[in-house]
């Protein structure tokens, strides 16, 4: 039977096809792929976690679908406190774009709440091969004051870098930095390099 969710299902394939190849592709070349825009597959994805919220949906097909691409977005996820925390396999253009893909599957930006998933999450950074992972926190509205975009409630535990925040060209946002011991560092919400990924939040349902 035909239903409704036939165009967007199409869409959402060719979508799954074309990042299977780019990060098939980022493998090879490394830094010297071109930089993806993934605007309009993050516009996808929303319509497709809308859809997945209908009941009209026929949930297990949605689900297959949508799990088949969770897996080509991201690497395999640590589990924490009933949630998932998956880092990327690509690349970002700011903040607003990484957590347009987090909202797509029902998650957010990782929030770090406390010192407990602040461990879990710092290991898990230093377990992957980036270098920078971005994650919820940003003090673009008071500088020096860290709060998530989401809530914009105050973050409640930080652990910097050695000389972290610096606020070296305009830095408002919040990342895991491999390479500075798996602490916090300040960054611009639209840096970006071949090494810079960023982490979701998830519902493990």
């Amino acid at each position: 039977m035909i239903t409704a969710w036939t165009s967007p299902l199409m869409v959402l394939l060719c979508a799954l096809i074309s990042l299977s190849c780019y990060v098939t592709a980022q493998e090879s070349c490394g830094a010297n792929c071109p930089v993806l825009n993934f605007k309009n597959v993050a516009k996808v994805l929303l319509q497709k976690q809308r859809e997945l919220c209908s009941p009209s949906c026929p949930s297990g097909d949605e689900k297959a679908q949508t799990d088949a691409l969770l897996s080509k977005l991201f690497n395999p996820p640590v589990i924490y406190n009933n949630k998932r925390y998956a880092i990327s396999k690509i690349p970002y253009s700011d903040s607003d774009e990484a957590m347009a893909y987090c909202n797509a599957f029902g998650g957010y930006l990782a929030e770090v709440d406390d010192a407990s998933e602040y461990k879990v999450l710092q290991s898990y950074v230093l377990s992957n091969p980036d270098d920078i992972v971005l994650i919820g926190g940003t003090d673009k509205a008071k500088e020096g004051t860290w709060t998530f975009q989401r809530t914009c409630k105050s973050i409640p535990f930080l652990d910097w870098c050695s000389a972290q925040p610096d606020n070296y060209g305009d830095e408002d946002c919040l990342s895991f930095w491999k390479y500075g011991g798996g602490k916090m560092n300040d960054i611009q919400c639209n840096f970006r390099n071949s090494d810079c990924r960023f982490m979701c939040e998830l519902p493990i349902a």
